[in-house]
């Protein structure tokens, strides 16, 4: 019963911190929205800081362990379509998760903040990795930085109209990231000339 009632703290907590705002919100918000006491949240999380501390954490443990997985797929090219396919899908099916952890993360204490951007660093490396293989026109640098656009990309799932169901949303995701990781210079230009 415990694990349950953590589980709906979390899903109210995701709710109103990605509607409201982290700062806008408080202990008796969450406690009422969930159907119970301010201090009954107390019996499973020491404060609000946690509570955001354990959506972001378990937001990026998740990503992570996809992207670990997907690391192992095969060829450079077919990791980076896993790595796709993990964060679209990740991003479609908890969009209100996605939104607080890209607006708020930074409110996280400066020790929990560090921790959080060291496995993001992780993540993105695996992404990086792939992708310098895949694309010998780019540098190392200039692959982070396609990766940190990907990433900015996906995560726009936040912002996805609600009428959109989470396949669609997965699909919109996979398919502008896949054209922004695998298309070279030369073939942008030749598809505008194409267009022209």
């Amino acid at each position: 019963m415990a694990g349950f009632r953590r589980t709906v703290l979390l899903e109210v907590a995701t709710e109103l911190f990605s509607r409201q705002g982290f700062h806008a919100v408080g202990i008796d918000d969450i406690g009422a929205a969930a159907g119970v006491t301010g201090p009954a949240v107390y019996r499973h999380f020491q404060n609000k800081d946690a509570i955001l501390r354990d959506l972001c954490t378990s937001a990026m443990t998740e990503l992570l362990t996809g992207a670990r997985r997907a690391a192992g797929t095969g060829g450079p090219e077919d990791v980076l379509h896993a790595l796709i396919e993990v964060h679209a899908g990740f991003g479609s099916r908890h969009r209100r998760l996605v939104a607080v952890y890209v607006r708020e993360h930074r409110a996280l204490s400066p020790m929990a903040l560090r921790a959080l951007r060291r496995r993001q660093r992780d993540y993105e490396s695996i992404w990086t990795d792939a992708l310098v293989q895949v694309r010998s026109d780019l540098g190392a640098t200039q692959a982070r930085g396609v990766v940190t656009a990907v990433l900015s990309l996906l995560n726009a799932a936040a912002h996805m109209p609600a009428q959109l169901d989470d396949a669609t949303v997965q699909g919109l995701l996979s398919s502008g990231a896949a054209a922004v990781l695998l298309t070279r210079p030369a073939d942008a230009a030749a598809l505008g000339s194409a267009a022209g």
